[in-house]
C-alpha cells in the first residue's frame, strides 16, 4: 500500500497540473510470474481502492504505444526489461532521490518507479490528505482504539520484518534502534502509552519491553487491506519507524505540527542509494 500511495500523489500532482484524468495501469502489479532471479520476491495487490482516491483504472489500449504492455507473462517481463535498458523513456524512474524534471512531464506522460519523496506533491500537500481519507467508516472496534489512541500523549512503533528479514536488499532493525528512539522521545515530551503495530507480532511481543504501558495492537484491527491499521498508526501523537513506506504515511498523514517522528539514518543497507529526499526536514533520522 505504502509504495502505491507514493506513486499515486505522483500521479496526482501531475494530472492537478495539467487539468487532465490519471489513469492506473496495474498490469506488471498484477502479473503474477514467478521471479527466480529476486530472492524473497512477494506478489502484491491494487490497495488503493479503500480511499477516496481520483483515478480510474485504465486497460492497456488506453496507454501510449511507447509505454504499453505487450505480450504476456515472462516474455512482457523481459520485453519490459529491454525496453527500459535500451530506451531512456521520460517517466522511468533512474534513481531514489528527487528529480525535479520529472515534475516537467507533460499532460500525456506514463510513469513507472517508487518516487519515493514528498517533495514530488507538496505542491498539492492538501489534495493527497483528502484523497488518502478511507471510503467506509472505521470499524466500531477500530474506531474506539482509534479515540483511546488521541486520548493518550502515545506513541507509535511500527516494525516491520517477515519478507525483510532474510532480504538484504532492505533489512531490518531490532530492539537497539528502538529502546534508542523511546529514549529520545522521552526525553523530550511525555508518553502515556505506547502502540506497537507490526507484521510480526509474536517477535514483538517477545523482544520489545518498554518501561511504559504499551499495547500490541493485532491484526484484527487491520482492516480488509491494512487500511484501519494506517489510521490507527497516523492517530498516534508521536511516530518511531522503520524503513517501511507504510509507517513514512502513517507518520506524514498525521498533521499535528508538535509530533517527534524517528527514523532510520540509513534506509536501505546499501550505501549508495540515496534517500535524502525521502524524510522531511523536521524528523530525526538515528
Amino acid at each position: 500500500m505504502g509504495n502505491q500511495m507514493f506513486q499515486y500523489a505522483l500521479g496526482r500532482a501531475l494530472s492537478v497540473k495539467h487539468n487532465v484524468p490519471l489513469g492506473l495501469d496495474l498490469t506488471y502489479l498484477l502479473e503474477r510470474v514467478p521471479r527466480p532471479a529476486w530472492k524473497n520476491f512477494v506478489f502484491r495487490n491494487y490497495d488503493l481502492g479503500v480511499f477516496n482516491i481520483s483515478a480510474k483504472i485504465v486497460s492497456r489500449t488506453e496507454i501510449s504505444f511507447l509505454y504499453r504492455p505487450y505480450f504476456s507473462g515472462r516474455l512482457m517481463l523481459l520485453f519490459d526489461a529491454f525496453r527500459r535498458k535500451m530506451f531512456k523513456l521520460p517517466g522511468i524512474e533512474i534513481s531514489y532521490n528527487f528529480n525535479q524534471e520529472t515534475l516537467s512531464l507533460n499532460p500525456n506522460a506514463y510513469i513507472s518507479g517508487r518516487w519515493q519523496s514528498p517533495k514530488y506533491f507538496s505542491s498539492i500537500e492538501s489534495i493527497i490528505r483528502t484523497d488518502f481519507t478511507l471510503k467506509r467508516p472505521l470499524s466500531e472496534r477500530a474506531q474506539k482504539l482509534k479515540d483511546e489512541i488521541r486520548s493518550a500523549r502515545s506513541v507509535c512503533i511500527n516494525v516491520r520484518r517477515t519478507d525483510f528479514v532474510e532480504n538484504s536488499f532492505h533489512g531490518t532493525f531490532g530492539k537497539e534502534y528502538y529502546d534508542k528512539a523511546i529514549a529520545m522521545i522521552a526525553q523530550s515530551v511525555s508518553i502515556t502509552k505506547i502502540y506497537v503495530f507490526s507484521d510480526d507480532m509474536a517477535w514483538c511481543e517477545e523482544n520489545l519491553h518498554f518501561n511504559f504501558p504499551t499495547m500490541f495492537v493485532r491484526h484484527e484491527y487491520a482492516g480488509e487491506k491494512f487500511e484501519e491499521y494506517l489510521m490507527l498508526m497516523s492517530a498516534c501523537k508521536h511516530f518511531i519507524i522503520p524503513n517501511s513506506s507504510f509507517a513514512w504515511w502513517a507518520a506524514w498523514l498525521n498533521t499535528d505540527k508538535d509530533k517527534m517522528v524517528i527514523t532510520p539514518k540509513q534506509w536501505f543497507p546499501d550505501l549508495s542509494k540515496n534517500t535524502s529526499d525521502l524524510i522531511p526536514s523536521e524528523w530525526i533520522r538515528i
